[in-house]
């Protein structure tokens, strides 16, 4: 029997008829997860049953596609010191924590819907926090999140981007191959799905430019832009909007303390996490012994090894 936690209802209903999950399937496919990843010299990576079915859930319990992304996720967290710097939780993520710039509402959209982040980008201090800290601290969050979350998991994730007062030099850091590089990772690596995008307090100026961006957008129904707060609460319902938007979701100024909490309990996790990584020359030799003999079950294409992101 697989050692996760177990789901709500309704929840569960989404897993089945949205995911393909079968109970009485679930360990062996783990099981079976768990074996190809201890068979990969190269790659050493967590295997846990809680952490490994966020990956199959993602992947509707498709094993060689749960594999594929694993390993992007791990050869993306070793290469990219850049962005990660460290793996450690440090002093800056807690600064982060407690800025207000970041939160995840307590209630879902009903017990078997996403879960909602909200973002106020007016309380980003460029002079303290670069757009690859706020990366960071978002991919810590992720991973937390893998490891807790089953609504984001399972559901989804619908992100509100609060644009009141957002500082002009933070638009300046935007770089269009970071940005890339910074998808990436979200796109291909982390288990779970942006159900939506909704942007509210944006500038006229910066509505007409949001308008232009989702014009170009291969699925513009996922951005959606509120002229005022009202249009929001119609959009997902009031009672699940923070207090200071007029809804029943908590306080915005309560999630510094839960994430200071989140954190302080993942230290050791992360801690641990330098240990987990791909060796890129020994996955090269592993798989030009592979082309000599038998085609490894994930493909070099679906390895994402050299993280080409254009």
């Amino acid at each position: 029997m697989a050692n996760i936690r177990e789901l709500a209802p309704e929840l569960k209903e989404v897993a089945r008829t949205q995911l393909n999950e079968i109970d009485e399937n679930m360990a062996a496919l783990i099981e079976q997860m768990r074996n190809w990843i201890n068979e990969q010299d190269y790659l050493t990576a967590r295997t846990d049953d809680q952490f490994l079915v966020a990956f199959l859930r993602f992947c509707h319990w498709d094993v060689e596609e749960a594999q594929k992304r694993i390993l992007f996720y791990y050869t993306y967290k070793t290469k990219e010191h850049e962005l990660f710097k460290s793996r450690s939780i440090d002093e800056k993520l807690y600064e982060l924590a407690r800025t207000g710039i970041f939160a995840t509402l307590p209630n879902p959209i009903g017990p078997g819907g996403p879960r909602i982040h909200y973002t106020r980008m007016g309380h980003i201090e460029t002079s303290k926090h670069s757009v690859s800290d706020i990366f960071r601290f978002h991919a810590f969050r992720s991973e937390i999140e893998i490891n807790t979350d089953d609504n984001w998991n399972i559901a989804g994730v619908i992100e509100i981007i609060d644009f009141t007062k957002i500082p002009y030099s933070l638009m300046l850091q935007f770089d269009a191959g970071m940005f890339k590089r910074m998808n990436a990772f979200l796109e291909h690596g982390i288990p779970t799905n942006l159900v939506a995008t909704h942007i509210v307090h944006a500038s006229r100026e910066t509505q007409f430019v949001l308008g232009l961006v989702r014009n170009v957008m291969k699925q513009k129904e996922l951005l959606h832009i509120h002229s005022n707060v009202d249009s929001l609460a119609r959009a997902l319902g009031k009672e699940y909007l923070p207090t200071e938007l007029g809804g029943n979701n908590s306080s915005l100024n309560d999630a510094p303390a839960r994430y200071e909490e989140q954190l302080k309990s993942f230290e050791t996790y992360f801690k641990e996490d330098e240990r987990y990584r791909v060796d890129e020359n020994l996955r090269e030799a592993c798989e030009k012994q592979a082309r000599t003999t038998i085609v490894s079950p994930v493909t070099t294409e679906g390895s994402f090894r050299k993280l080409n992101f254009d």
